[in-house]
Formats: C-alpha cells, structure tokens, sequence
C-alpha cells in the first residue's frame, strides 16, 4: 500500500490521524492494524492505550518488533474479528481501515461493538469501486494478486444498514480520492445501544421476554 501507484498507507494513517486530533481519544483500537501503520500517529497525540489487532501473527510479530519498547500502553492481539474475540477493556475510538472488504460484515459489526464504549466512535475507511480498475491495484508484489479472489466491496449503505444493527449510530461520510484515482468511503458512527442480538440473549438468560 506503500507504493506510488497505490498511495494508500499514508492516507490511512493521515485519516487516523486526523480522528484522533478531532475527538482526542485516550484509548484506541486498530482493527487489521497489519504492521502498525499509525501506531506512530496515536502516540504523537497522547493516546495511552493502543490496541492492536490483526488475524496475520507474522504482522503482529513486527509490530511488537517496532513498536513495543516505544509505545506504553501497547496491546497486541492476533485475533479474527468475526470468530472468538479476547476479552478486551472497551475503547472510545476503533478505526478499521480495509477490513470490511474480507470479513462478515455483520458479525464482524457485532464484535466491534463489544470493544467500542458505549457512546464511543468506530471509523471505517471502504474501497470505493471505480470504473475500469481492478479492486487490488496491480504491483509487482504477486502475493497481492491473491487478494483479488477474497476482497468483496461494501457498498456504504450496506455497511450503515448493519452498523444499524450492531448499535451503530452514522454521524457522517466523506470521500477520499487518491491521485491514482482510487476512491474510499469514510464512514463515522457512534455506539448509541448494545446489539438487538445480544439483548435478546441477555434477556433470554435471565428469563425475560425482550419485547
């Protein structure tokens, strides 16, 4: 993402970057946090707790390597947000940046909102379609090749529609457009209410009738 012709590490970061200047959270997650691209920006900016996650160990592994003996307050979890989540102390802010693309919206919609506070934000920055291009940019890296074959773009009102459901609230989009071309979706939400699925489990358990 790092290459010229793909321009997106640095907008990512930036992006985060600019969230955490604007709601000046204290404790963070990045949700497919790969090698810990940002990391450096919540440090710049007083977070004192970053918790890192991603589904790749060897990625997690270099973020330790980089970043353990210089950030406090550092968590790093290999984890699959759509299968079992550690149980983690909520955030105010969780940034998931190209991950919708290669997981279960929904469910994954669900375990984030276990990790986000209640009120709390989730930032997440969609791959918009562009006319003509492939959704992976070609590079000389083959391995990204790969990617072409799982990557599924979420449509932005999709993605509303079961942030909805998770307990989401949508508080604003904006478009980003790289000089490549390539368009993203940045989509701010804030945690208003538990999940309607966990309310009806919770209930259910303690012998309630939900409605």
């Amino acid at each position: 993402m790092a290459s010229p012709a793909v321009g997106q590490a640095e907008m990512l970061a930036n992006e985060f970057e600019a969230l955490l200047k604007s709601y000046a959270p204290k404790a963070v997650a990045l949700v497919g946090c790969a090698g810990g691209n940002g990391f450096d920006k919540a440090a710049e900016a007083g977070v004192t707790r970053l918790v890192g996650i991603d589904i790749n160990a060897g990625y997690i592994a270099d973020a330790k390597n980089r970043y353990a003996d210089t950030i406090p307050g550092l968590e790093l979890h290999c984890a699959d947000i759509q299968g079992d989540m550690p149980d983690l102390q909520a955030v105010e802010l969780v940034y998931a940046a190209l991950v919708f693309e290669y997981v279960d919206v929904p469910v994954a919609l669900r375990n984030i909102s276990r990790l986000c506070r209640s009120n709390g934000l989730l930032a997440v920055l969609l791959q918009l379609p562009k006319q003509g291009a492939d959704a992976v940019t070609p590079s000389s890296f083959a391995s990204l090749k790969e990617l072409s074959f799982i990557m599924r773009l979420v449509p932005p009102g999709d993605l509303v529609h079961s942030a909805e459901a998770a307990g989401f609230a949508s508080l604003s989009q904006k478009t980003i457009t790289l000089q490549s071309g390539k368009q993203f979706s940045l989509q701010l939400f804030r945690l208003t209410s538990s999940c309607p699925q966990d309310a009806e489990a919770i209930s259910a358990a303690r012998g309630h009738d939900p409605t």
